[in-house]
């Protein structure tokens, strides 16, 4: 079923897709975005608030970035959701919070892994068959989804955008990546596109990271076509690439709410060329103290940091969750407060788990032991703490691994493809 049909079939919630600040009872919510040095914006997001009556303060949060265009994630923002709340597992869930004495636990949870799983595999279904209609042979976009509900963190992704949550650990502001980008050349990675027929290229004028190529792609460049590459392996769309390789199952994980858990942030990798995840939580932090967009503050901080030294800036689209009184969401006004200290373990599921392993775990969540404290944030320096990446050159498409104008941060820009005339560029 279409996501048109489903939403002519059944009531969905709002879904909001630009800049914004809302407060709600057990969270605050904000969302910034920025062309950075970019000709055009390919990155897309969404915001749902409500998406059960068994759960008012239920959440959906998503940021897509499109590459070869953004036809991929212009689309795709609006499927996740009509494809989630109408998908099979969905009503599973439902059942499932409908009946406490079987509504906790392991039911519940793998119910929800499946339904967000469902959810990736139903949205890229279509998307392809609309990227067919438009001939979009190399329209794609990564994905990072994190649905709030049922007293459950749901993380779900696909390529290199992530998502981050910050915690508290001993009376201190703490921050830990809840996902692992999908690299060509991770061992299961690699696997899976060397038997299907595709390779993993390293392209020297984008320093050398991996890229994943189609089989044909120099039957395609004799004919006179232009092949892409992309430097992810899994994705939402990449239609010519899927039977290379390229895959729409993404990893999912669950988290049980803790009251320790403070912020999520989403982010297109734009905003993770320049911060590691402590230091993006600490920046949104200070925000949300002085009344501040976090999500704004966020962005344009990341932004002026890749122009101050003369870097190519990526798009970059964030969303920010602050929970008051933690995760489980105690409905309470007022300015955030927290318990002190936390156990030592991170608060992230199995990293990879899915639905389809039944291997979604959910980590027992962390102690608390001073519930009168708020915790510190720490003295970070306003400079970034690199996050490993140079900006500017992930989720890029290319055409010719050689042929390629280098730009100052190791990209050529937006996840435009490259044609055979070096520095010439089209979109």
């Amino acid at each position: 079923m279409q996501a048109r049909d489903i939403a002519a079939q059944m009531r969905l919630p709002e879904c909001f897709h630009e800049p914004l600040q809302k407060d709600y009872p057990c969270y605050s919510v904000s969302i910034a975005t920025d062309v950075g040095s970019r000709k055009h914006q390919e990155d897309r997001c969404t915001f749902a608030h409500g998406l059960s009556p068994a759960d008012s303060d239920s959440a959906f949060f998503g940021i897509f970035d499109g590459t070869v265009g953004d036809f991929a994630s212009e689309n795709v923002k609006d499927l996740v959701v009509p494809h989630l709340l109408g998908g099979r597992s969905w009503v599973e869930v439902e059942k499932l919070v409908g009946r406490p004495q079987e509504g906790s636990g392991e039911a519940l949870v793998q119910a929800l892994a499946q339904a967000m799983r469902e959810m990736y595999l139903n949205s890229d279904r279509e998307l392809v068959e609309m990227c067919k209609k438009e001939a979009k042979h190399y329209a794609s976009s990564t994905s990072v989804t994190v649905m709030c509900a049922f007293g459950y963190l749901v993380i779900g992704h696909l390529g290199d955008s992530r998502a981050a949550l910050g915690f508290e650990r001993h009376g201190t502001l703490a921050g830990e990546f809840l996902t692992v980008d999908h690299k060509p050349d991770a061992p299961e990675e690699r696997r899976r596109i060397v038997t299907s027929g595709g390779s993993v290229e390293y392209l020297h004028n984008h320093n050398n990271k991996p890229f994943i190529r189609g089989g044909d792609f120099t039957m395609r460049k004799q004919a006179g076509e232009q092949p892409m590459q992309l430097q992810y392996s899994r994705a939402f769309g990449g239609k010519d690439l899927k039977m290379f390789g390229l895959s729409c199952e993404p990893d999912v994980s669950i988290v049980q709410a803790s009251d320790n858990h403070k912020v999520l942030i989403l982010a297109s990798d734009g905003l993770w060329d320049v911060y590691d995840a402590l230091t993006a939580v600490s920046i949104a932090w200070r925000a949300m103290e002085t009344g501040d967009s976090p999500a704004e503050a966020l962005v344009r901080s990341a932004v002026d940091f890749q122009k101050s030294r003369q870097a190519n800036a990526d798009n970059i689209t964030a969303i920010v969750a602050f929970f008051r009184h933690g995760a489980r969401g105690a409905a309470q006004d007022g300015r955030q407060s927290a318990p002190a200290s936390s156990s030592d373990a991170p608060p992230q599921g199995t990293p990879g788990a899915t639905a389809a392993d039944g291997d979604a775990q959910v980590p027992a969540s962390p102690a608390e032991e001073n519930p009168s404290r708020s915790p510190a944030a720490p003295g970070t320096s306003p400079a970034p703490a690199p996050a490993g990446g140079g900006g500017g050159g992930e989720g890029t498409a290319t055409e010719s691994p050689s042929e390629v104008k280098e730009g100052s941060a190791g990209g050529t820009g937006e996840g435009e493809g490259v044609d055979g005339k070096a520095g010439e560029t089209k979109t």
